[in-house]
């Protein structure tokens, strides 16, 4: 209930922040399409959109607070110009100022995915591609997979089931420029969330 009311005061305070916002402007380098007086966010392949008062749905769903604050700072910390990333991936932990928030991260996120999914790998394999998942080749991990979690936030997983010697293993990474685009507390949400996507249909 307090996370709740917590989530509530700041999507208040972003929205206000949004009122002298130069949509039209930043729609474009956000990869935000817009649609008659509304913009179109494509989240986890979910269609949301922001009528300048409220995130909507497309499909008739919840949009919840955390993930209307995830858009609103994906709004709100949009560049004067398009950021491309080197293609480097990094972890969350290796992001600056990371350290206080990497405990909850990996408890949120990794963890689960490893208790959730260990001798499950298929399950894993057919829950990411379910959700729009992109397999990828990776020498190292049973499993690596790119979700598309905003158009400028690309999030790995990759995973490595449990064997004879050692437990399940994963991993989230990034973009190195994924700061740029959301702030840490954001992309932990937004990990969590996708890690909630995942567990959901296990």
């Amino acid at each position: 209930m307090e996370d709740s009311k917590i989530f509530d005061k700041t999507y208040e305070d972003y929205l206000s922040q949004l009122e002298d916002f130069d949509f039209l402007k930043k729609a474009e380098i956000l990869g935000v399409q817009k649609r008659n007086q509304s913009f179109v966010f494509d989240f986890f392949n979910r269609k949301i959109a922001f009528n300048r008062n409220d995130f909507i749905d497309m499909a008739g769903e919840e949009v919840t607070f955390a993930v209307k604050v995830v858009l609103c700072k994906y709004l709100l910390m949009c560049p004067e110009k398009v950021s491309e990333s080197s293609n480097r991936l990094v972890t969350f932990r290796e992001f600056s100022n990371a350290g206080p928030l990497f405990s909850n991260f990996t408890a949120n996120t990794n963890k689960i995915i490893e208790t959730s999914f260990s001798g499950q790998l298929e399950s894993l394999k057919t829950r990411c591609q379910e959700l729009g998942g992109t397999l990828m080749e990776a020498e190292s991990y049973d499993l690596s997979v790119r979700f598309r979690a905003l158009h400028r936030i690309p999030i790995i997983l990759n995973f490595n089931d449990k064997d004879e010697l050692l437990p399940a293993k994963s991993i989230f990474l990034f973009h190195d420029n994924a700061e740029i685009y959301l702030d840490l507390e954001c992309l932990a949400i937004t990990s969590t969330y996708l890690t909630g996507l995942l567990i959901k249909g296990e």
